[in-house]
């Protein structure tokens, strides 16, 4: 593995510069999104409707944060990898954390979005919300249980690469 990453040091660290790039840009839209947005255009005379379309754009926001937060952590990671002087981060020693939360917002967002549905249409469509439902939801359940594999690794994983950092 120090082979690996002694030969492809610049290309770790474009992908350390890149990663970084992306993940602010994403926190920044986060910040568009939930402020800026929701104080332009909102021009509906039904309550309910207004709250259903701000809390989309805060979910919508919370999933840009959260997936900033994601890459930056894997910008970390790289660049932990490939500079034997740097300790791990804020964002990478909680990286598992910040991984499950992703998880379970990947999975309340289908199912607000459901109730929300549910409210606004009624019972007169049950079925096929449901199947609209689960068309959804099994999908954000599939990629909640990669990130939770992936938070699992990456606890596992950061405490054996500076034990491999220390016995060199």
């Amino acid at each position: 593995m120090n082979e690996f990453i002694e030969k492809n040091r610049p290309l770790l660290r474009s992908y350390c510069i890149g990663a970084r790039i992306i993940g602010w840009l994403l926190i920044i839209m986060a910040l568009i999104v939930a402020v800026v947005k929701p104080l332009y255009g909102f021009q509906v005379d039904n309550k309910f409707r207004l709250f259903m379309i701000y809390s989309f754009y805060q979910q919508l926001a919370l999933s840009f944060v959260l997936l900033g937060l994601i890459v930056l952590g894997l910008a970390q990671f790289v660049r932990y990898l490939h500079e034997s002087e740097y300790q791990p981060g804020l964002i990478l020693r909680h990286g598992d954390k910040i991984l499950y939360l992703y998880a379970l917002a990947l999975i309340v967002g289908p199912v607000l979005h459901y109730f929300f549905q549910m409210k606004v249409f009624g019972y007169a469509h049950i079925y096929s919300l449901l199947l609209s439902f689960l068309a959804v939801l099994l999908p954000a359940v599939a990629r909640a249980l990669i990130f939770v594999g992936m938070a699992k690794v990456l606890k596992r994983m950061v405490p054996m690469i500076e034990e491999s950092k220390t016995l060199v």
